[in-house]
C-alpha cells in the first residue's frame, strides 16, 4: 500500500525545505510504500526532488505522518521553487514538538541523529578506503527507532552498514558470532563500531528462498540448516553471552507465570467478543500443560541449541556458494527444531499453494537430525514440536512487548489461543497412546 508522506528535510541550521502554495508555505510530499518506508523515502526524494537524504531516527514523528530527513551533503542544490524556511512557518511546532529543531551542528550524535550521520559518512569512507575502494553513494533502506540500514555503493563491491539499538542491539554480537563460526553461511563482518553497535557487512548476491518455486531448493536449505544447528547442540553459552534470547525449556518453565499474566492482560484489553477471550480457568489449565511440556522437552538430548524465533524464507538467500542466512537478530538458545516448524508453517501461510511441500520439507529436515540422534529421539521431539514452537515464540514476544499495551497484543492473543489448541492436541495424543 502506498500513501503520501510529508517531508521535513532539514539543513544544519535547523531550517526546513519548503515552497509557496498561495499565501502559505508547504512541505514537500512524496509517495511511500508501507513496510518499506526507508528505501521508499530515499528513492522518492532522489527521483522527485533530486536530493540524497538520510532518515532521522526520532521517536514520535512517523506516527504523525511527518518524516524528518537531512541532506547527505550540505552542498546539494535544492530543486527549483524550494527554499529554506523556519519550521515554525511551515508546521505547527506545538503539535509535533519536534526535538530536532533544537539541534545544532555538532549535536544529535545518538543513533539516527543529525550529526551522527556525518560521523557515519566519515567512518564509512575510512573503512572502505582501508579496503582499497571509495564510497560513491549511500542509499538508506531502513531508518527507525531501533535501527539504521544503509547500502554502501563503492567503486568496487557493495557493502551494508547496519547500526542497531533497543531490542535489536543483540544483533551486533550475534552477527559476529555466527559469521565467525559459519563463514560460508552468514555475511562476513568487514568492520565494526561497538559504540554504535554498528557493522559493515559484505553484500551477498542472491535471491530470497521465498522466490524459489522448486521444493528441492527448499529441502536443500533445511538440510544445510540442520547440519549447521547441530554444531550448537548442548553448547549455547556463547549464544547467551552474545545476548541471544533464552528460550531453553528450563528457562521457559520459569517464565510461565509471567507469560500467562501478560496473556491475561492482553486478553482483557480485547474489546471485541470474538475471537474468544481465554478465561482464568483456561489459562490455569494451560499453565499445568506448559509445565509438563517443558519438563518433557528438557529431557531430550537436543533440548538446547541454536534456534531463531523468527526464521524467515525472506532472510535466506540462495547464492552460488549455497544458502546464506541474514538478519538473525531473533537468534535464540532453544530446542533447535523450532526453526523448521516456523519455516514450513510460514511457507504455507505466505504461499498456500506450497502447503503440499510441507511434508517433504519436514521429512528432509528431521531426517538430518535422525541420522545423528536417532529416530526415537527425533520422533519424541517432533511430537512436542508444534506446541513447544508456539510457546517459544510467544515468550519471545512477551519478553519484548510485556510493558503494557502493545501493537503486538493481537498477535500475542492469537499465539496464546494457538498454544491452547496445540496443547489440547498433544494431550489427546497421549490419551490415545495410553488407551
Amino acid at each position: 500500500m502506498t500513501y503520501e508522506a510529508s517531508l521535513l528535510i532539514l539543513n544544519d541550521q535547523s531550517q526546513a525545505l519548503a515552497r509557496r502554495a498561495g499565501a502559505t508555505l508547504e512541505l514537500p510530499r512524496v509517495p511511500v510504500e508501507s513496510g518499506r518506508v526507508g528505501i521508499s523515502l530515499s528513492r522518492a526524494v532522489r527521483d522527485q526532488l533530486g536530493l540524497k537524504v538520510f532518515c532521522l531516527v526520532l521517536s514520535g514523528f512517523c506516527e504523525s505522518g511527518l518524516y524528518p530527513l537531512r541532506l547527505q551533503s550540505e552542498g546539494a542544490v535544492i530543486p527549483n521553487g524550494y527554499f529554506w524556511a523556519k519550521p515554525s512557518e511551515v508546521i505547527d511546532e506545538e503539535t509535533h514538538n519536534p526535538p530536532v529543531f533544537a539541534e545544532k551542528v555538532g549535536e544529535g550524535r545518538t543513533l539516527g541523529g543529525y550529526s551522527w550521520y556525518s560521523e557515519v559518512q566519515a567512518w564509512l569512507a575510512r573503512q572502505v578506503a582501508r579496503l582499497g575502494y571509495r564510497v560513491q553513494f549511500l542509499e538508506q533502506w531502513n531508518g527507525r527507532v531501533g535501527g539504521v540500514l544503509l547500502r554502501v555503493v563503492t567503486d568496487g563491491p557493495q557493502f551494508w552498514f547496519k547500526a542497531v539499538s533497543d531490542f535489536n542491539a543483540r544483533e551486533f554480537s550475534i552477527a559476529q558470532l555466527l559469521a565467525g563460526r559459519h563463514p560460508s553461511l552468514f555475511p562476513s563482518v568487514v568492520a565494526s563500531e561497538p559504540g554504535w553497535k554498528a557493522l559493515l557487512l559484505e553484500h551477498v548476491e542472491g535471491t530470497e528462498l521465498h522466490a524459489s518455486d522448486d521444493p528441492q531448493v527448499w529441502e536443500r536449505v533445511v538440510r544445510v540448516l540442520a547440519r549447521m544447528q547441530m554444531q550448537w547442540v548442548g553448547d549455547v553459552s556463547g549464544l547467551l553471552a552474545a545476548g541471544a534470547a533464552d528460550l531453553r525449556p528450563v528457562a521457559l518453565e520459569s517464565k510461565i507465570p509471567a507469560f500467562l499474566e501478560h496473556a491475561a492482560e492482553a486478553m482483557a484489553r480485547q474489546s471485541a467478543a470474538t475471537p474468544s477471550i481465554l478465561q482464568a480457568d483456561e489459562l490455569s489449565e494451560i499453565k499445568e500443560q506448559l509445565q509438563e511440556l517443558c519438563i518433557e522437552t528438557s529431557a531430550l538430548p537436543i533440548a538446547e541449541g541454536l534456534a531463531n524465533a523468527d526464521f524467515s524464507p525472506h532472510n535466506t538467500l540462495i547464492t552460488e556458494r549455497g544458502p546464506v542466512f541474514i538478519d538473525w537478530a531473533e537468534a535464540c538458545a532453544s530446542m533447535p527444531l523450532i526453526v523448521g516448524e516456523y519455516l514450513w508453517n510460514r511457507m504455507a501461510v505466505e504461499a498456500p499453494e506450497r502447503k503440499a511441500w510441507q511434508e517433504g520439507l519436514r521429512t528432509a529436515y528431521l531426517k538430518e537430525w535422525s541420522d545423528v540422534y536417532g529416530a526415537d529421539v527425533v520422533g519424541a521431539a517432533a511430537r512436542l514440536l508444534p506446541a513447544f514452537a508456539v510457546f517459544a515464540v510467544a515468550v519471545f514476544y512477551h519478553e519484548r512487548e510485556g510493558h503494557g499495551a502493545s501493537p503486538y497484543d493481537p498477535y500475542l492473543r492469537s499465539l496464546t489461543r494457538r498454544l491452547q489448541r496445540e496443547l489440547k492436541r498433544l494431550a489427546a495424543e497421549e490419551v490415545t497412546v495410553h488407551a
